[in-house]
């Protein structure tokens, strides 16, 4: 039996993908189901492919004029409490770790393995930053109590992710998972944590709802990100 965190519907759209992947170019999602099969232990077709990073961090990746008005909103957000003390930010290094570790004048180490296995380690942090993460995962109930294992007894998570997109606005292409409010704190629950601040953010600004209908729709609360402090319960 599977004890990891996965639901039927996800195993068994899990493997339709891999009885079609394999005629088709390996793309990063897929990647993603490769590598968490392999973890699994599910079928030896596996081997044929090494696991490659998912995400690369480029250039242009950090110059999105979108994704750095998140990490201003995100930066404003982090002001509010104090950043201190040890910090491990789960992902890839971007523009917003830079940004976080030159502002507060802390230390922060990266994760570097596969967010979806466990990693063995124990990192005893105060602050752990899950910044546009879970939603790439296939497994993060599994990740999200890890995470907490991660964390001195009074430390804090921070998380942003996508809240309430309407399912044509939802990334299908890079995206495992993306969540509605109701859903997400079922999550939280779940890995053992608790939501003691939030907040809805909206990287459109209001000009925009004028170009479009999805603009127009994120003006008024549908598909834009929350970012959450989260506490062991």
């Amino acid at each position: 039996m599977i004890k990891k965190f996965m639901t039927i519907r996800n195993f068994n759209r899990t493997m339709k993908r891999l009885n079609v992947m394999f005629k088709v170019k390996i793309t990063e999602k897929q990647m993603g189901i490769l590598e968490y099969c392999a973890f699994l232990g599910i079928g030896d077709v596996v081997k044929e492919y090494p696991m490659k990073p998912r995400h690369l961090i480029t250039k242009e990746y950090n110059a999105n004029k979108g994704r750095q008005r998140r990490w201003k909103l995100t930066i404003d957000y982090l002001m509010n409490f104090g950043i201190e003390g040890k910090c491990l930010d789960c992902g890839d290094i971007t523009g917003l770790t830079h940004l976080i570790r030159k502002l507060f004048k802390v230390k922060i180490i990266n994760t570097t393995y596969n967010l979806d296995c466990n990693s063995g380690h124990t990192y005893n942090c105060n602050n752990v930053f899950i910044f546009e993460v879970i939603e790439h995962l296939m497994n993060p109930l599994f990740f999200m109590k890890n995470c907490q294992e991660y964390l001195k007894p009074d430390g804090s998570i921070y998380l942003s992710t996508p809240i309430n997109r309407p399912n044509f606005m939802r990334n299908k292409e890079h995206h495992f998972h993306e969540f509605n409010y109701n859903e997400l704190v079922y999550l939280i629950n779940k890995a053992g944590l608790k939501i003691v601040d939030e907040k809805i953010i909206n990287i459109t600004k209001w000009y925009m709802m004028f170009t479009g209908f999805r603009p127009l729709l994120r003006v008024f609360g549908f598909g834009n990100n929350i970012l959450l402090r989260l506490k062991r319960k």
